[in-house]
C-alpha cells in the first residue's frame, strides 16, 4: 500500500545508478557527438550532472501536477455515499368493511424527496482540462527560453553563422 501512496516517483535512483554503472560504456560515443556538433567541450561526467538534473525537474515537475490535481480535486462534491430509497408502490386499498382503521407499512427508509419548485437541481458538470493551464504556458515558456539559449551559444561559440 505505501508504493501507491507514494506515486512510483523511485526510478530517479535507478536512473542515477544504471548512468553510474553503465554511463561510462554508452555516454563517451554521445559526448564527442555532443562536442563536435557545439564546438564545446562536453566530459562524460557532464552529461551524467545533466541527465540527472534532468530527472530531478521532471520528477518535480510530475510532482507538482499530480499536487495541483489532488488540490483541484478537493473542493468538488463527490458521489453521494449513500443513495436514496426509491419511492415506495401506493398501498393496495383496504376493504371497506373492516373494524380496523386503515395502516400503512411502517418503514424505517427516508422517503424519496421529488424536486420542487424551491428545491434546486445539481449544476451540470463542467470540464476540467487534464494539464493545468498556467502549467503547460510556463512549460511552453521554458521550452522557449531553453531554445534560445541554445541558439545563443551556437552562434556565440561560430557554429551558426
Amino acid at each position: 500500500m505505501q508504493r501507491s501512496e507514494r506515486g512510483g516517483g523511485g526510478w530517479i535512483g535507478w536512473l542515477i545508478f544504471f548512468l553510474l554503472i553503465f554511463g561510462f560504456r554508452f555516454l563517451p560515443p554521445v559526448a564527442n557527438w555532443l562536442t563536435q556538433v557545439t564546438g564545446i567541450l562536453i566530459t562524460v561526467p557532464m552529461l551524467i550532472i545533466a541527465f540527472t538534473v534532468l530527472a530531478v525537474v521532471v520528477s518535480i515537475g510530475s510532482s507538482l501536477m499530480r499536487a495541483a490535481g489532488r488540490s483541484g480535486n478537493a473542493g468538488q462534491p463527490g458521489v453521494p455515499s449513500s443513495l436514496p430509497a426509491p419511492p415506495q408502490p401506493p398501498a393496495p386499498p383496504k376493504p371497506a368493511s373492516s373494524p380496523w382503521p386503515p395502516t400503512t407499512p411502517s418503514t424505517n427508509l427516508p422517503r424519496a424527496r421529488l424536486p420542487s419548485g424551491q428545491e434546486q437541481l445539481p449544476k451540470p458538470p463542467r470540464f476540467e482540462p487534464i494539464i493545468d493551464p498556467r502549467i503547460f504556458v510556463a512549460g511552453i515558456a521554458g521550452l522557449v527560453i531553453l531554445g534560445a539559449l541554445f541558439l545563443l551559444v551556437l552562434v556565440l561559440t561560430g557554429t551558426l553563422p
